[in-house]
């Protein structure tokens, strides 16, 4: 291979006269246009994505702030059950005391029982029932929809 020197594009004629003028003024012009959509759409989308971010941030901060208000509701619940408990507890201690039962079964006309007869009974029997004729199909298919 033999290295040749490669010859430089022309450059194009420039056209001259009122006409290329004014084709270069309207080309300018189409140039700064653009260029001033170019800024105001660069300006647009800076905007929007900073909206997007405070937006973002709001929301998780309004987020904090309902998980915060449910955590006080249910402390604030959990705190009531504790007390409603604790009183049923006493109550329940209150109304299953001896001395009350005892009150209560002097005014019904209860005593001690003189004697306390127990009875025992056989276990129950097992009794598997069999279908007449067979397998039921449909209670056998029971068990693969479950």
């Amino acid at each position: 291979m033999i290295a040749r020197p490669l010859l430089a594009p022309a450059e194009p004629q420039r056209a001259r006269g009122w006409r290329a003028a004014r084709n270069a003024s309207a080309a300018r012009r189409v140039r700064q246009r653009r260029l001033r959509y170019r800024l105001i759409g660069r300006t647009l989308v800076l905007v929007g994505m900073a909206t997007v971010v405070v937006l973002a941030y709001l929301a998780l901060m309004a987020n904090i702030t309902r998980l915060h208000y449910e955590i006080g509701n249910a402390k604030r619940v959990r705190a009531q059950l504790a007390s409603a408990t604790a009183r049923n507890d006493d109550e329940i201690a209150r109304l299953t005391a001896r001395d009350r039962l005892s009150a209560i079964a002097m005014r019904l006309g209860m005593r001690e029982a003189d004697s306390i007869t127990v009875v025992s009974l056989p276990p129950p029997r097992h009794r598997v029932e069999r279908p007449a004729h067979g397998v039921a199909f449909l209670s056998s298919m029971a068990g693969w929809f479950k």
